[in-house]
């Protein structure tokens, strides 16, 4: 076996992807990047938002930024899934793969004739994941949501904000990705039952649930004692300092954390042990917490002096949790992100473009960035032809009849 084969150890997997917009593209692109042979249907029908959300590559049309990050090392097929015909070949496509997947409303792959009891019949040992907004069952299954709805659902959106003020959704949903991850870890058990067993199984996934159990502590807290967590700005219920104060520079913070009276002395000492700090009332962490106002105003002052790199420095140096609020320019010039090969430059039919790394780095496997983001449709020839025996003739037909659209 080639050394670089063995980087991929999920090189003999085919995946279907139904899906669409981000949580399951991003489900997709994690698979590929570690091996698997990702299949990506999609319509020009119908086409996918992530492909024209936000910068458009070069004035490309349907083929934007935010889709050459999550779609790499996939490759595209176009159907139209409202003929019979589209609909048939999608199901001897899912035939010839070990995982489907999709997130639509409930009902949806049913009703086109490629539901999970469908597909095994043709497949039987194939897994399916369902990647919907609340469940395929219950009384909200057929809700429809996006990243930002999904975070009020699941009562993320109700702890942020400023301090003691109404909820502020946060900007960038973290639904969506983290579905996508949490899917991956789904696939790998359900993989790893299949060779022990022999045995597909179909797996539902609610991604309200999902992001409602990343706020288990409000809940217990709520479950024992009564309490609600209201928003708390970038406060901290029991450890002070805590928050996110400026720096030099136009729009530039740093984040603070101090959770123990060693810590505290730490902080004290990057700071010079000044005057302030030695202070009654920030002698130990119950004073500290009670009197943040006039810490936060004290800490401010120092941070403004200084960039927050070298403030991070500074803290750091003497055990402080100290980091940087980065902005996105910061990221793509940050030292340890170049140095760990974070970003990766890739060339895309439209453009050279930077793309965000692997997310783990494996030793032995780890995977990596294969291919660029499909152009649409860019790979109906090679997939049509080598899985469903295809001709360039016919496929020619069913392009003039728009089934392949």
């Amino acid at each position: 076996m080639a050394m670089r084969d063995r980087w991929f150890p999920l090189r003999n997997l085919r995946v279907a992807n139904f899906g669409w917009i981000w949580a399951a593209p991003m489900l997709g692109h994690l698979l590929a990047d570690m091996g698997a042979d990702v299949v990506r249907i999609e319509s020009e029908r119908r086409i996918d938002m992530m492909r024209v959300s936000g910068a458009v590559i070069h004035d490309v049309p349907s083929h934007s930024w935010n889709f050459f990050s999550i779609q790499r090392s996939v490759r595209s097929v176009t159907l139209d899934m409202t003929t019979d015909q589209a609909v048939a070949m999608a199901l001897r496509l899912f035939s010839t793969c070990d995982v489907v997947i999709e997130n639509y409303r409930p009902g949806t792959m049913e009703r086109w004739g490629l539901g999970y009891e469908d597909i095994r019949r043709m497949r039987p040992d194939v897994i399916m994941v369902s990647m919907s907004a609340a469940g395929q069952d219950g009384p909200l299954s057929r809700i429809t949501t996006f990243g930002s709805s999904l975070g009020g659902l699941a009562g993320t959106d109700a702890m942020q904000g400023y301090y003691d003020n109404r909820p502020i959704p946060g900007g960038m949903p973290p639904a969506d990705p983290y579905n996508g991850i949490l899917a991956f870890y789904a696939i790998l058990a359900a993989l790893r039952h299949r060779r022990l067993t022999g045995e597909g199984q179909y797996l539902d996934i609610s991604q309200w649930e999902a992001l409602t159990g990343t706020i288990g502590a409000p809940i217990l807290d709520y479950q024992m004692t009564g309490r609600i967590e209201g928003t708390r700005g970038n406060r901290d219920p029991a450890w002070a300092p805590h928050n996110v104060y400026p720096c030099q520079g136009q729009d530039r913070w740093i984040a603070i954390a101090v959770k123990t009276d060693d810590e505290w002395r730490g902080f004290r000492r990057a700071l010079g042990n000044p005057a302030w700090a030695r202070q009654p009332r920030f002698a130990d962490a119950y004073r500290r917490l009670r009197n943040q106002d006039a810490l936060d105003t004290h800490i401010t002052a120092w941070t403004r002096r200084r960039t927050n790199r070298e403030a991070m420095r500074l803290l750091q140096a003497d055990g402080v949790a100290a980091a940087p609020a980065n902005a996105v320019e910061e990221l793509f010039d940050d030292p340890h992100f170049l140095g760990r090969q974070s970003w990766i430059e890739l060339q895309h039919p439209c453009a050279m473009g930077p793309l965000y790394g692997m997310h783990w780095k494996l030793s032995e496997t780890p995977g990596g960035v294969r291919r660029a983001a499909p152009l649409l449709g860019q790979d109906n020839s090679a997939v049509l032809g080598e899985l469903l025996g295809v001709s360039d003739d016919e496929l020619r037909q069913l392009q003039a009849k728009k089934v392949v659209f």
